[in-house]
């Protein structure tokens, strides 16, 4: 304990989180075991009754569950080695190559696992003295199984739900899933299929709709122009005749009035009876 005291402090607070960090690993793979366990036992309760589908469908989860214990188990092994050259490290203000790879994989697996919040105290410490970790350093079976998960092959499922019956003293024939499995596969293809030929049959309506619009467009303005200029020419041919036919009934008005020589109509100041009183 007195020697505890006098110890540096990036020791202290490596040792400690090391420590906390594997009594953490060791709570959530406990949980992660019962879960493997209760799907394990519905996997061999669907194959004792038939139902190899939901059987198949639950390997999916099942291995779900093992890539995050593999991950576990990878980091406490991490945590063993850094526990273990905590005095070399020490020593030297670099990171050490016995230890190179368990240092940058653990600062890696910080931003990837948030079951174990102590990876990031640990990931603080760590790159306050040796700096961010190298890529080519972190360990390749850590990378491919926390990075982005791919759904697991059809092969992969198949092969587990195998090893269960296998486990569980279980007769059980795959054949019938795989053919229902390609069944099911190729139906989805033609489907596809379906679909895109749909797709390029409304494009190409699409299009030949788009074609008849811009001829009846074309169309249309062309006889829009040729009527303008037959209405232009009608208007042309009907305001001429109808200057035409006016001239014609005024030069008849003019025929029809004979103007009279001056003097054969009596002036409006004469009156009728004054001839009577002079004959008279």
């Amino acid at each position: 304990m007195f020697l505890w005291c006098f110890k540096p402090k990036f020791y202290k607070k490596s040792k400690s989180t090391t420590s906390y960090m594997k009594i953490r690993l060791n709570i959530v793979r406990k949980k992660r075991i019962a879960t493997v366990n209760f799907l394990k036992t519905d996997i061999v309760d669907f194959l004792k009754n038939g139902q190899d589908s939901k059987a198949y469908t639950r390997a999916e989860g099942l291995l779900e569950e093992l890539r995050i214990i593999s991950c576990y188990d990878l980091i406490e092994r991490f945590c063993d080695c850094i526990s273990e050259n905590l005095s070399l490290m020490l020593k030297k203000r670099e990171c050490p190559e016995e230890c190179r790879e368990a240092v940058s994989s653990l600062i890696y697996a910080a931003a990837w696992v948030p079951d174990v919040p102590e990876l990031k105290d640990l990931r603080a410490v760590l790159t306050r003295r040796f700096g961010n970790f190298i890529a080519s350093s972190v360990n390749h079976e850590l990378v491919e199984k926390t990075e982005w998960r791919r759904t697991p092959s059809m092969e992969l499922k198949i092969q587990t739900v195998k090893d269960i019956a296998n486990e569980f003293l279980i007769k059980w024939d795959p054949t019938a899933l795989k053919l229902m499995l390609l069944r099911q596969s190729s139906a989805l293809q033609i489907e596809g299929k379906m679909e895109t030929g749909a797709d390029d049959q409304k494009i190409e309506k699409e299009k030949s709709l788009i074609d008849d619009q811009s001829e009846d467009e074309s169309v249309l303005s062309e006889n829009w122009r040729r009527d303008s200029f037959s209405k232009g020419s009608l208007s042309s041919s009907s305001s001429s005749s109808s200057s035409s036919f006016r001239r014609e009934s005024v030069k008849k008005k003019m025929r029809k009035k004979k103007i009279l020589p001056y003097g054969i109509i009596s002036p409006p100041y004469t009156k009728p009876g004054a001839r009577n009183d002079e004959k008279a």
